[in-house]
């Protein structure tokens, strides 16, 4: 897991994946505001989060494969039907 990330709950850590997979409505600023708020993440936390946000939008990671939790997981290429 990445370092910073590693004191936060597997519970969090969904909740902020979902976030970064699936929320392009929010602004970058809205959602490191919600992350500190309704996650209690700390400032530095929210703000490494959200850099990965373009990541999680483009990519379909594996449960426990994204860039929160390892620097070079697996991901799921669905033109292909394969994991890579």
């Amino acid at each position: 897991m990445t370092s910073i990330f590693s004191n936060l709950s597997q519970d969090t850590l969904a909740t902020i994946e979902e976030q970064l997979s699936n929320n392009d409505v929010s602004s970058n600023e809205e959602m490191i505001d919600f992350f500190i708020e309704e996650l209690e993440l700390s400032s530095q936390q929210a703000e490494a989060a959200v850099e990965l946000r373009s990541q999680y939008l483009q990519t379909i990671f594996l449960v426990g494969q994204g860039p929160l939790h390892v620097t070079d997981g697996q991901i799921f290429d669905p033109r292909t039907k394969t994991v890579r």
